[in-house]
Order: structure tokens, then C-alpha cells, then sequence
């Protein structure tokens, strides 16, 4: 007798002429005997046996790793810093232009710059633009170096 026969007198879904044979095989033959009750055990056990089941919530965590892994990577976009620089550069010169014109005299081109040098020499004036550097750098220090830091320290 074929095992797919065996497996369908098992299961219930044998016809009348396998079981008759099979019936007659029990009686005449030990060797069949010790095979379809081994058959028969096993296939106890496989239908003992519960099913196997994937981890709470797997898939879920599954898919969200797979569209994380999936995201598009954006491009750094570039520096505004050029743009800011040359602002304030111009509006340096302005401002430059601006104190120089009292200074010339109308009868001849000549600039006198004591004034302005004057200006510069002011303790007010340097402690404001030390205010200002010191601003921009510690806006830069955060943007370029303590943001990226803490960003990593989040995701790990």
C-alpha cells in the first residue's frame, strides 16, 4: 500500500476498497502494522502540536522598520551663511560711505579718516561688536556642533 493511502485512511478520507485492503493488511501483516501505527502516532503528535506564532505585534514592528529603512534621505540644504555675510557687508559699506561724506570738502577730494578711526577707538563700539561676534558664534556652535551632538544622543 502506497503512504498517500495510509495518510488518507488516517485522515478519514479513504475510500471503501483502500480500507478493505488496509483492513486485510492489519490482520495478515506485522510489519504494516508497526508502520501505520507509527504513521498513526506522528500523526497525533502534528496535530497535538499548536501552531507556531510570530511575536506580538511583528509585523507591525516589521513594516515600520522596512518604510523607515525606505525613507527618501534629503540633501542638506546649502548655507545661508554667504547671503548674511554679504548683507552685512554692504550694509557696513553704507553705513561707511554714509559717515565718510560730511568729511570731504568741497573744494578738494581729500578724506580726513580721524573721525571714524575715533569712532572705532570707542570702548562702547568694540564692546558692541564683541557682543554681536560673540552671538554669532555661539549660534554657530549650536547649529554645527551641539544640535547634531544632542540629535545623535536621542537616537541611540
Amino acid at each position: 500500500m502506497k503512504d498517500e493511502d495510509i495518510f488518507d485512511i488516517i485522515d478519514g478520507i479513504a475510500s471503501e476498497e483502500i480500507m478493505l485492503h488496509h483492513k486485510k493488511l492489519l490482520t495478515e501483516s506485522a510489519d504494516y502494522q508497526t508502520l501505520f501505527s507509527e504513521y498513526a502516532h506522528t500523526h497525533t503528535l502534528l496535530t497535538d502540536t499548536s501552531m507556531e506564532k510570530t511575536a506580538f505585534n511583528f509585523t507591525d514592528k516589521l513594516m515600520d522598520k522596512w518604510e523607515l529603512s525606505q525613507e527618501v534621505v534629503l540633501v542638506r540644504q546649502s548655507s545661508k551663511l554667504p547671503i548674511y555675510f554679504l548683507i552685512g557687508m554692504s550694509f557696513m559699506v553704507i553705513l561707511l560711505i554714509i559717515s565718510a561724506l560730511p568729511m570731504v570738502t568741497s573744494s578738494a577730494i581729500q578724506l580726513d579718516l580721524s573721525k571714524p578711526l575715533n569712532i572705532l577707538q570707542n570702548k562702547l563700539f568694540t564692546r558692541f561688536f564683541l557682543v554681536i561676534n560673540a552671538l554669532v558664534a555661539l549660534f554657530f556652535i549650536d547649529k554645527w556642533i551641539l544640535k547634531p551632538y544632542f540629535e545623535r544622543k536621542i537616537e541611540a
